[in-house]
């Protein structure tokens, strides 16, 4: 037979159907007779169901799906380098901030100590401490706001509240017109659903809350009481706790202070200091704070941002691996896709781990 009479090689795209069934099934397919073409870069040589070998032609590499698979995963990866590095240039916390001075406190008639100081309208007090501290039972505090401070003495005691009538209890508790109760706590009773609470309140006074916990429901009843201008201690939560128990405060005195407007710290507790010593103030600058605030915000979202642009990457690589080889003509988005993610654990280990963990 002459080669004009030979039939033409058949050739079955990236696009046709499997070759299942019989011979008769492969529409428009015609069985390679004789030796094969030689072999192609563009050709695959299948064996069809009925013996016959096809021409079968190849899926072009298409190298605009291999970047758009490999470069989508990585730039959610690579970013949150970025944006982290661009954190790091955004130190909220600059000097200009907080400053703290050691003011010299001395002494003058007696146990009085003064001292000068003033600060800048742009300025507001921070905090304050009192850097002498004597004994257990008792210490020094200094209180702030933005434009004064208050320095106290603290001591503790104990009182012992007496059973008067039936499950109520009472204790003289009388202060002096400079003093406050700081901070009061109850003995701790044993109960499965009972707690107590002791607050001090602005007034001076203080109250004890009752709190149990019964079906899921959190219940809250006032049970006892104080006030500096009545004296007597209160207590009374329905229970029998013998015929007295022991309540732990403790006591701040007033001893000394400061405002914006007087521009003098004056301090006397009754002892003798020696002829200086010191307080420590911190203060800061408002504008810079603001400003601080803002950049904070700023990092926090920079923070989210790339948390979420981490755990996205090895996902999106894994859709577009999954679309890539499932999809016809995508194989090669795969391919690009499958790189991305082959790098995901060497570009975690410099960027992502840090932005997942919070480290700028």
């Amino acid at each position: 037979m002459s080669d004009a009479s030979a039939p033409d090689s058949p050739i079955i795209s990236a696009d046709t159907s499997s070759l299942t069934g019989s011979p008769s099934a492969l529409s428009g397919v015609e069985a390679l007779s004789g030796n094969p073409p030689d072999a192609s870069a563009e050709y695959n040589y299948v064996t069809g169901p009925d013996g016959q070998m096809y021409a079968v032609q190849k899926e072009p590499f298409i190298w605009k799906k291999f970047f758009i698979g490999l470069g989508v995963p990585l730039f959610l990866m690579l970013l949150p380098i970025i944006l982290m590095m661009i954190a790091d240039t955004m130190d909220p916390w600059n000097d200009d901030v907080y400053e703290y001075d050691n003011i010299d406190m001395e002494r003058g008639d007696g146990t009085s100590y003064t001292a000068n100081y003033s600060i800048s309208e742009d300025r507001h007090l921070e905090g304050c401490w009192v850097k002498e501290n004597e004994g257990q039972n008792e210490w020094y505090e200094c209180e702030s706001d933005e434009s004064s401070l208050t320095l106290y003495v603290v001591t503790d005691h104990e009182i012992d509240l007496v059973l008067v009538n039936g499950t109520a209890y009472s204790a003289n508790l009388t202060l002096d017109e400079n003093e406050s109760v700081g901070w009061c706590e109850l003995p701790y009773w044993h109960s499965e659903d009972a707690w107590y609470d002791c607050q001090t309140q602005s007034d001076g006074g203080l109250i004890i809350i009752k709190e149990t916990w019964n079906n899921g429901d959190d219940n809250r009843e006032q049970v006892g009481h104080w006030n500096a201008s009545e004296g007597v201690l209160h207590f009374d939560d329905g229970e029998d706790h013998d015929s007295e128990f022991e309540m732990e405060y403790n006591i701040r005195e007033t001893v000394g202070g400061w405002t914006q407007q007087s521009g003098i710290i004056h301090y006397d507790d009754g002892e003798d200091h020696g002829n200086t010593f010191d307080i420590s103030v911190e203060t800061y600058d408002r504008e810079a704070m603001e400003e601080a605030d803002a950049n904070w915000a700023i990092l926090e979202a920079l923070q989210v941002i790339s948390s979420l642009m981490c755990m996205a990457a090895p996902l999106a690589a894994i859709a577009m691996i999954i679309y890539g080889f499932a999809a016809s003509g995508g194989k090669a988005m795969g391919i690009g896709a499958t790189v991305a993610l082959a790098s995901y654990p060497i570009i975690g280990l410099f960027g992502c781990i840090m932005a997942l963990s919070g480290v700028h």
